[in-house]
C-alpha cells in the first residue's frame, strides 16, 4: 500500500484554482474533465482547445503585454540578498526603465510577450502550483517561470541565499519553490521550529525528494503543506489529490503521457 502523507480535505481542493478550472470548463466550454489525470490528457490530445482554455481563464489578451500588466503601488519583487539585505519593488517600480534590477530579470520584464508563449508557464503556475493573486511565492533557483506569476498579482520574493526556511518565515511566504536537495537540507537541519502557518505549498524543483526527505518535510516544516514537484516535462503530485511518499512522475501538461511512469 502506498504510503500517504497528507490528504487535502474537501474545502482545500474546493478553493483551488484546478477545482475552479474544471468547473469553469464544463460551464464555459462544456468539456467534462473528471479530475487531474483526465485534464492533463486532454491538455495533450486537444492542445489548442486546452491553450484557448487557458487564456480565458488567465484573462490574457491577444496583444502583448508585460508582465507587470497590473500596474499599482503594491509590492511586486522582492530581493533578498547577502546579510539579509531586502530590496522591496512595486509594481510601477517594476515598469521604470532606470530601475536597477539583475540582468536576468530585467530582460524578463523588460519583454513584450505573445500570449501563446505564456500559455504553459500560466497553466502550470496557476493549476499545478495553485498560484493565487495574494501568493507570495519564495522562489530559490531559477526565475523563470515563476516571475510569471505577477502576471497574476502574485508578490514574487526572489532569495537566492540565506536560510531558505528562516526567510519564508520573515517574509510571510505562501508558496515556497526551491532545489529538492534544498528543501531536503532545510529540513534535516530543523534548527528551531519557524512560523509558517501562511505557507501553503511547497514545490520541490529538479524532481522529487526522497521519501525520507518528504517525511522530513511534513515532521519538521509543516504538517499540512501541500508538496509537489516538477523537472522539465514532468510533475510529482497535484493539488487536487493526496501526497504520497512516493509519488508516481505524471507528464506536465500538453506532454504526451508517458506509457508507464516510473515510480520514484
Amino acid at each position: 500500500m502506498t504510503e500517504i502523507l497528507h490528504t487535502p480535505d474537501k474545502e482545500q481542493v474546493v478553493t483551488t484554482n484546478g477545482w475552479a478550472f474544471l468547473h469553469w470548463l464544463s460551464v464555459t466550454r462544456q468539456v467534462e474533465l473528471s479530475g487531474w489525470t483526465a485534464l492533463q490528457h486532454w491538455s495533450a490530445d486537444d492542445p489548442a482547445a486546452f491553450a484557448a482554455a487557458v487564456a480565458g481563464f488567465a484573462n490574457l489578451p491577444v496583444s502583448p503585454l508585460k508582465l507587470t500588466r497590473q500596474a499599482g503601488p503594491q509590492e511586486a519583487l522582492v530581493f533578498r540578498t547577502w546579510h539579509a539585505q531586502r530590496v522591496a519593488l512595486t509594481r510601477q517600480e517594476c515598469l521604470a526603465p532606470d530601475t536597477n534590477l539583475p540582468s536576468a530579470v530585467a530582460s524578463l520584464l523588460a519583454r513584450n510577450w505573445q500570449r501563446e508563449t505564456l500559455i504553459r508557464p500560466l497553466a502550470e503556475l496557476l493549476l499545478h502550483t495553485d498560484m493565487r493573486p495574494d501568493d507570495r511565492l519564495l522562489v530559490n533557483g531559477e526565475v523563470w517561470p515563476w516571475l510569471a506569476g505577477l502576471l497574476a498579482g502574485t508578490t514574487i520574493i526572489l532569495a537566492p541565499l540565506g536560510d531558505l526556511l528562516s526567510t519564508a518565515e520573515a517574509e510571510r511566504a505562501t508558496v515556497l519553490v526551491a532545489p529538492a536537495r534544498i528543501l531536503a537540507d532545510a529540513a534535516h537541519q530543523r534548527p528551531r521550529r519557524f512560523q509558517l502557518a501562511g505557507l501553503r505549498t511547497i514545490v520541490a524543483t529538479g524532481g522529487p525528494l526522497s521519501p525520507e526527505g518528504r517525511r522530513r518535510i511534513y515532521t519538521w516544516v509543516k504538517s499540512d503543506v501541500m508538496l509537489l514537484a516538477r523537472s522539465g516535462n514532468m510533475f510529482w503530485g497535484n493539488p487536487l489529490e493526496p501526497v504520497l511518499a512516493r509519488p508516481i512522475g505524471t507528464p506536465a501538461f500538453l506532454t504526451p503521457p508517458a506509457a508507464t511512469p516510473a515510480p520514484r
